[in-house]
């Protein structure tokens, strides 16, 4: 291989010049990629986590077809948006708590998920009531600016009751601290953009298993796009098994 590499960015040479492990592993890494609705998404986000207290906070719900890259904003609004110590102050500041919510519609396990999420330790034995009145004191100790819940249509596998339930739980949490609430999730059909990422990189692994060191017309074999949607089908099934 040429060490000049005139076809790749600058940035990228180094990496071209690693051996086949390394390469596979640095295709196999999570990744952020920019596109417009993303960053329509994380500007809203930006203002949300900025917006003054008031009685009732504006919320969000981020909502589409499993694979489009929901979870993947949010690990990214995450990243941007991490603790911070202010040594002025003495205090640690926890901007955005980000949980899953738990498969069972059940406040106690919701407020477990919670307090994890900040950084508290549990305890055996404790009350929903007792896990709600540590989230409220440790948020505000926090300065929490907004409370974001992943998997959010898994409350649909609640009863009715155990659903009106469980949403009181959250809308009495985001009133009492004076947060936004952004809840993503919903549909449960499979969206295109992870399918065309996991083509890609298992056409770029091909590629250099191969030493064809390429990927063309002839990588995108049926055989490899049928490896591809297997992958992600094993990787739906274990999600909806988990719930």
């Amino acid at each position: 291989m040429s060490a000049e590499l005139p076809h790749l960015q600058d940035a990228y040479k180094s990496t071209a010049l690693l051996s086949d492990s390394e390469r596979i592993a640095w295709i196999r890494q999570e990744r952020w990629i920019q596109y417009a609705r993303a960053e329509r998404i994380l500007c809203r986000l930006a203002d949300l986590v900025d917006y003054p207290p008031r009685d009732r906070m504006p919320s969000l719900v981020i909502y589409g077809t499993t694979g489009m890259g929901k979870t993947r904003i949010i690990q990214k609004f995450l990243r941007d948006h991490r603790s911070s110590f202010d040594e002025a102050r003495g205090k640690t500041r926890l901007p955005v708590v980000s949980i899953q919510m738990p498969p069972s519609p059940i406040p106690r396990d919701l407020y477990e998920e919670i307090l994890i999420g900040m950084g508290g330790v549990l305890s055996q034995g404790n009350s929903a009531t007792t896990l709600r009145h540590r989230i409220r004191v440790l948020a505000r100790q926090l300065e929490v600016r907004m409370l974001v819940i992943d998997e959010i249509h898994s409350i649909l596998a609640g009863t009715f009751r155990e659903q009106r339930i469980l949403l009181n739980s959250i809308r009495f949490l985001a009133n009492d601290l004076h947060i936004p609430l952004v809840c993503v999730g919903l549909s449960l059909t499979e969206g295109v953009l992870v399918r065309i990422c996991r083509l890609i990189e298992r056409a770029a692994i091909e590629a250099i298993q191969s030493g064809r060191e390429r990927i063309d017309l002839t990588s995108l074999t049926e055989d490899l796009v049928a490896e591809s949607l297997i992958s992600i089908a094993d990787r739906r099934k274990r999600r909806v098994a988990g719930r």
